[in-house]
């Protein structure tokens, strides 16, 4: 086993065959998880589904499905059937509010009041796997003394709320079991596990009992790799939901600057701003070496990488297969599985 670190991927990028063959080479590498970000891809419960009797050890996890366009009741459905489907493998179900452009733009759904809506869904989500009977007095919804045909599970699932901001990564501390992040920095963990002590312990909680877990974007050893890689985190800078992250770590003026350019849509000129210092901050990139003591950094904390490939253009299937066999590399894991 490598240790609690698993392997994600956009259900859109892969076929269903090429997901099930990733998922059996991150269980055959000693990977904890294989989880999904759903996104406007393929349905992540279906796909959960297939997961579950196609592979044995390997738990399996969403990063994230978001909590707008399911009903709780329906959260809780699909948590409880891939659960028992896989023999008690669904042990990471993480939850949040999904990106901007995603739900406004795709399923237009106004992002209202996230912080209450996490609460909420939380709170009704978690009452029906574990009760026999659920009522709740809810701004959304309020079910009266319902409960799942098939009962509460055996154990609790941990319930992770993606989180970016202080305010979120405040509500998780509350009242989950972890969030999820993105881009996970020296700066950006001290000022997390500030938030996650002090909001915890707010509430009577240890703090110890909220988990970390990062997206961790990670691409090839190979120059285009690097320029894959450079992309995909101006796409991010573009964002502002990433500005305080990059504040915080040192980087707010060179966001803005990417941000500027990326929005006169010269992706390419973006793209170069960025550089290899800032590739190695926000990424698991830079020599073996480098990538290694990262990688060792975070679980050395107790963190959760979820490995995030970024792909090359045209080699969006081998790249999953590599960034899974390098992180596991780099871990000191030798395979001898063919991809």
């Amino acid at each position: 086993m490598l240790g609690q670190i698993g392997m994600m991927l956009h259900t859109g990028d892969l076929s269903v065959d090429e997901i099930v063959q990733l998922a059996r080479t991150a269980e055959s590498l000693g990977y904890e998880g294989f989880w999904l970000t759903e996104e406007s891809g393929k349905e992540a419960f279906a796909i959960l589904g297939v997961l579950a009797r196609e592979t044995e050890r390997i738990n399996l996890g969403t990063s994230i499905v978001n909590f707008y366009s399911r009903s709780p009741m329906l959260l809780a459905m699909g948590a409880s059937t891939i659960y028992r489907m896989s023999g008690g493998r669904f042990t990471h179900y993480g939850l949040g509010s999904g990106g901007i452009g995603f739900m406004e733009q795709g399923h237009g759904i106004k992002m209202e009041r996230p912080l209450a809506r996490a609460k909420e869904v939380v709170d009704i989500v978690r009452g029906y796997l574990t009760s026999e009977r659920f009522s709740y007095e809810g701004q959304w919804f309020s079910p009266k003394n319902f409960h799942l045909r098939e009962g509460p599970l055996p154990e609790p699932i941990p319930l992770y709320l993606s989180a970016l901001g202080p305010k979120m990564v405040g509500q998780a501390a509350r009242i989950a079991d972890g969030l999820i992040t993105n881009w996970l920095t020296e700066e950006s963990y001290e000022l997390y596990a500030g938030i996650i002590k002090k909001e915890a312990e707010a509430v009577g909680r240890d703090p110890k009992e909220v988990k970390l877990l990062s997206l961790t974007m990670a691409a090839g050893e190979d120059a285009a790799s690097v320029d894959a890689m450079r992309r995909g985190l101006a796409f991010y800078f573009a964002s502002p939901h990433y500005h305080p992250i990059a504040e915080v770590s040192g980087y707010g003026k060179q966001a803005r600057e990417i941000q500027a350019v990326w929005q006169t849509r010269d992706y390419a000129a973006a793209s170069r701003l960025v550089t290899d210092e800032i590739v190695e901050k926000f990424a698991v990139m830079g020599s073996p070496e480098i990538r290694a003591r990262k990688l060792r950094w975070m679980m050395d904390l107790g963190v959760y990488p979820i490995m995030y490939p970024i792909m090359r253009h045209g080699h969006t299937v081998d790249d999953h297969f590599l960034v899974a066999e390098l992180s596991a590399s780099y871990l000191g894991h030798t395979s001898a599985q063919s991809t």
